[in-house]
């Protein structure tokens, strides 16, 4: 007898980008003049929890990982992939402000203001 094993996780080094953050991301490019940019994702050292998402932009053919959806890419080293798999990055807006908000699967906990996590 011949046993099947079949796994619906999403692959390792998976990183998701809603329609929102694409839609920002390409909004922010055309107002600042950036074409053939991406946004740029990296973690630093840092903040009360141990780690900090530091965002800027970078060229958009900057070695590491890419990530596309919509035309909108994310560029994140090779080396902080461990720490982002299966991570999603948003936009978000409120009544308090707007940002991009990554919601990360690998974080255990993080500081009261949000700004770090470990």
């Amino acid at each position: 007898m011949v046993e099947l094993s079949l796994n619906f996780n999403i692959p390792k080094g998976a990183f998701k980008i809603t329609e929102a953050a694409a839609t920002r991301i390409k909004e922010l490019i055309e107002l600042d003049g950036r074409s053939n940019s991406a946004l740029e994702i990296k973690i630093v050292p840092g903040g009360c929890a141990g780690f900090s998402y530091e965002m800027g932009w970078a060229p958009i053919t900057k070695d590491g990982k890419k990530f596309e959806r919509d035309g909108a890419a994310v560029i994140i080293a090779e080396t902080d992939m461990r720490l982002l798999d299966n991570a999603e990055l948003d936009y978000v807006s409120s009544l308090m402000g707007s940002k991009f908000d990554i919601i990360n699967p690998n974080s255990s906990s993080s500081c009261g203001c949000g700004k770090s996590w470990s």
